[in-house]
This record gives C-alpha cells, structure tokens and sequence, in this order.
C-alpha cells in the first residue's frame, strides 16, 4: 500500500487542515472550535476492539498533560454516534474511566475522506490510523498514517525513552510544537 500517495492525495504538511463540522460523543464541534489550541485529531478502525479501547484509555490518561501544554484531543470513526456513546459507557463502566474528550461520528466517512483516513486498498468502510497534530493556527504540523493492526502507544516519561517506541509519538509532537514556537521567537512554556 502507498500510504504516502494516500496522505499527500489529501492533506500535506505545512497546509490548512480541512474545515469540518461533525457530530461527537460531546455535542457538535467544527475545527474552528480548536483555534488557538493545538490539536491531535486521530482516527480509530472501530468501537469495541482491544486495541482501540486501550488507544482511547491511553489518550484520556494523557489528556491533562496535554490540556498544560494548550493542546486538545479530538477522535475519529465511521461508527455511529449511538456506537460510540455505548462504547464509551462500556470503557467507564469497566474501567471507571471516563473518556474525557469528543469522538467524532463519521458515519459517511466525509470527513475520513477528506484527510485521507480511508484506503480503499485496506478497507472501503474504516479508517485506517491516523494522528494529525495541527497547530493553534489551524496548520498541519505532522502526519503519521500506518496500518490497522498496528497501534498507537503513548508515555508520559519522555525523559527515559531516546529509543523507545513509545515515545514515538510525543516526541514527534514535541519536536513539531518546539520548531513552531521557535520560529515564532516565543519562549517554551
């Protein structure tokens, strides 16, 4: 599969992230509700699997964190609003974690479109996965698109992990928002 021809068909760094309006698991949200925040918008194949249930666990762990560092969380999957809603009570009610930021619904898969989150060559109805993190001025910072079967890990403790693979993901965000502020002369918060 060509996932670079995939993602470059749609989105590119250094873009405009694609306006949206969808419904959530938190009401209705645009991408302008985002504006002067940072956002990781990432995708999920569906509701109810392993791997999605420990991915949605592991980002409402690190969603404090990342609210200090003015960055929010914005999930994405074909299923049903009704789905998701049901998944979430299912991940408290086992856990007693409560999923502390939208889901969006992408019942047609506009919006996964739009981003690039389909590949027809994987499937025609799910997502593959996909983290975009955009910046507070609505600019795609960096893209990561990879299989289905492989899952994202997240770690709070960066300062132990120069090769880890769990760290793969904060240090990419990192790296992009310290370029960013840098380029801009501000200070690191």
């Amino acid at each position: 599969m060509d996932y670079e021809l995939m993602m470059n068909g749609n989105v590119k760094i250094g873009e405009r992230a694609p306006e949206f309006e969808a419904e959530t698991t938190m009401g209705m949200v645009n991408l302008n509700d985002y504006k002067g925040k940072w956002l990781v918008f990432f995708s999920h194949p569906g509701d109810f699997t392993p791997v999605c249930t420990t991915e949605m666990i592991a980002f409402t762990r690190a969603h404090t964190y990342f609210k200090q560092i003015n960055t929010e969380l914005l999930g994405l999957s074909v299923d049903s609003n009704s789905s998701h809603l049901a998944w979430v009570y299912d991940i408290y009610c086992k856990t007693g974690i409560t999923v502390s930021f939208p889901i969006i619904a992408d019942r047609n898969a506009k919006i996964a479109r739009k981003y690039g989150m389909i590949s027809s060559e994987v499937s025609t109805t799910e997502a593959v996965r996909n983290v975009y993190i955009i910046d507070d001025k609505g600019i795609i910072r960096t893209i990561f698109v990879y299989p289905m079967n492989v899952r994202k890990i997240y770690t709070r403790n960066t300062k132990n992990c120069s090769s880890s693979a769990n760290c793969r993901l904060y240090k990419k965000f990192y790296s992009c928002k310290l370029d960013s502020i840098s380029a801009s002369n501000t200070s690191y918060p």
